[in-house]
This record gives C-alpha cells, structure tokens and sequence, in this order.
C-alpha cells in the first residue's frame, strides 16, 4: 500500500538527537513527535512554517530559533512560548491538546455556573487540529473589520473563542437538544491522563466535516486534501 501524505514515516529524520542539546530542541521534537508521530511535513502544514525550517529545528541543525518562529511553532498546540524557553521547565509536553473555551452549558443555571468552560481538543484529533490551524490562518490574512467571516473585528482570546464556537457548533447544538457531547473542563489535563476516546472521535468527524466543507480554505491554510 502506498504511503499517504499524513503517514507518520513520511518527512521524518533517522539520526536521534546527540547527547547535550538544548532544552529548545528536545522540545520541538518531543511535540512534533506526539502531536504528528516525527511527520515533519504535517507539522509544517499545521503551524505554516516552510519544512526546511521544520527539520532544522527536529534535528537541531536550529539551535537558537527566532522568537517569532518559536511562536509560530507553539501557535497550533497551545502550548507557551516559555516552554520552549524556559530551562527549568519539564521537558514533557505541558499539555495532552489545545486547551479552549466554549459558551456556557445551554441549561447551566443563571449565576456564576454559566462562566465560559475550558475544553481540551486533545492532540490525538489531529483533523480538526489541523482544519482549526487553517482557517485560523486563513482569518488572519483578512482585514479585522465587521465583514470579515467568522470572528468579525476581534483579536486575541476573543477571536480565538468566535472561531472554536463556530467550529464546534455541531457539538453546541446536540447539546441544546439534550445530548451530553462535550465533556465536563479539564484545565490541568496531560498527556498521561489519556483520552477519551469517543470526545476524539467526535472531534475527528467534525475535522471531516469541516474538510469537505471548507475546500478554499483548506487550501489557503495548507490542510492537506
């Protein structure tokens, strides 16, 4: 059978890493090892950066990366721009996802109950990861001004909230009829915590259902057909 673009051996460098390199290195590969399996050529897709540059950081060829090109690393993943650079951070990938916030629960009674809820999109829901990934690009190359699809005017946390609202609109609205889809927040999960695998699989029909749907900005957001 032939390999397909998103296999994890596709891109990925042989040599390990030799003893005594950065922490910023180990890091880089310990999340492009969890998040994509080594598939360089996939995390270059999710976070836009060109694959050389990718591979230059995963084999440490990059030693001393760019602050903005670390930013544009962590981006997709949530994770902090200090993991990268903080030398007395664990080298564990601080979260198992990208932590979110969604509305209230529809029938949330009035009061502090209905604070917005922290939601992980665990790593292993890569299709909506990466369509997540696109269509965040896609909005920023727009104009922020009322027209703009989506998230309208906004920026920062606000932007981030219209879009991962629109993106899981499905989920909100099986809800309102009644359907307990979203699991309750998790704000401290990790990696070693595991997954539950049937939010995974409901997060990767979505990521199909925003593929098809969404073929323009697939493209313009490098999410592979």
């Amino acid at each position: 059978m032939a390999t397909t673009p998103e296999s994890p051996r596709v891109g990925r460098p042989k040599r390990p890493l030799t003893a005594g390199v950065p922490p910023v290195t180990r890091r880089i590969r310990r999340l492009v090892d969890l998040v994509h399996g080594g598939n360089l050529a996939a995390a270059g897709r999710a976070t836009g950066l060109p694959y050389p540059t990718v591979r230059d950081l995963y084999t440490g060829r990059t030693a001393n990366p760019e602050l903005s090109t670390l930013n544009q690393l962590r981006a997709p993943y949530g994770v902090s721009l200090n993991w990268f650079t903080d030398r007395a951070a664990d080298d564990e990938v601080p979260l198992g996802g990208r932590m979110v916030l969604l509305p209230p629960h529809s029938r949330a009674p009035q009061g502090a109950a209905r604070a917005l809820r922290q939601v992980l999109i665990p790593y292993a829901a890569g299709d909506l990861l990466a369509v997540f990934a696109a269509v965040e690009e896609w909005l920023k190359t727009k104009a922020a001004e009322p027209d703009r699809p989506i998230v309208g005017e906004t920026s920062g946390d606000a932007f981030t909230f219209r879009l991962t609202t629109f993106l899981l609109q499905p989920l909100l609205a099986a809800e309102k009829v009644g359907e307990e889809v979203i699991p309750p927040a998790a704000p401290t999960a990790s990696p070693a915590q595991g997954v539950d695998a049937a939010w995974v699989a409901r997060l990767e029909a979505l990521g199909g259902m925003w593929r098809i749907l969404l073929p323009r900005v697939r493209a313009a957001g490098g999410v592979p057909t």
